[in-house]
């Protein structure tokens, strides 16, 4: 039988040749494909995918307290209540943050499996504070769409007056038209894992930064000198 040729690609090739050729071409796109899949499993493991479980600490003990240093002599610090607060379905944390100059604010927490949460009391509104499974470039919004977030690392170091710490998430916060003339219209918060929030930056510059937990303090006991 006379054997005809053909071209098959930019190759001559006998037809008889035909159905192995298909073969190891169906063969390598399959483990091109394996590849591709390894490296986007490989991606998503090392530096994209991560939990915040535990990056945000609400402590149940009023007598545990965090210091926050400032620019200049200023400071804060931040603590929980006991006590919770039910606002419509859900039960809340009472932070509190004092400042040096003496004004209070009063916070209102929570967390799921999903999240962690905070209430505005005079918006009547709940917004979420960070996932607790996060990605880079993840962003999401204020209940009212005054601040828009943005997840931008989740292993940064940061080294501080304090302390140097690794595998930091890093939240970039920027403000939406600039509503709120006291505030920065853009910060990034830094959280520790079993610590919470360590460090705010503004323009690349420290604005606060975590000097001292104290646990189990005592009435008369000092913190943050």
């Amino acid at each position: 039988m006379k054997n005809t040729n053909y071209l098959w690609g930019n190759m001559k090739v006998r037809r008889s040749y035909q159905p192995a050729i298909e073969s190891i071409v169906l063969i390598l796109i399959k483990i091109f494909s394996g590849v591709l899949v390894f490296l986007s499993l490989t991606e998503l493991s090392f530096g994209q995918n991560k939990s915040s479980d535990g990056y945000l600490v609400f402590y149940e003990k009023s007598n545990t307290a965090k210091h926050f240093k400032m620019s200049g002599n200023a400071s804060y610090l931040d603590y929980f209540l006991e006590n919770k607060v039910d606002l419509g379905d859900q039960r809340y944390q009472l932070g509190i943050r004092k400042y040096s100059w003496g004004d209070v604010d009063t916070a209102y927490y929570r967390e799921d499996e999903k999240a962690y949460y905070h209430y505005d009391l005079e918006k009547g509104l709940e917004s979420m504070v960070l996932p607790k499974s996060i990605i880079i470039g993840q962003k999401w919004y204020e209940a009212d769409n005054s601040w828009s977030y943005k997840v931008i690392d989740v292993d940064r170091s940061l080294k501080t007056p304090a302390k140097k710490y690794k595998g930091l998430i890093v939240v970039e916060c920027l403000q939406v038209g600039n509503q709120d003339k006291e505030k920065n219209a853009a910060y990034h918060l830094f959280y520790a894992k079993g610590i919470g929030m360590v460090a705010s930056m503004n323009d690349g510059e420290l604005g606060s930064y975590l000097t001292e937990i104290k646990v189990a303090k005592k009435e008369g006991d000092m913190i943050g000198k």
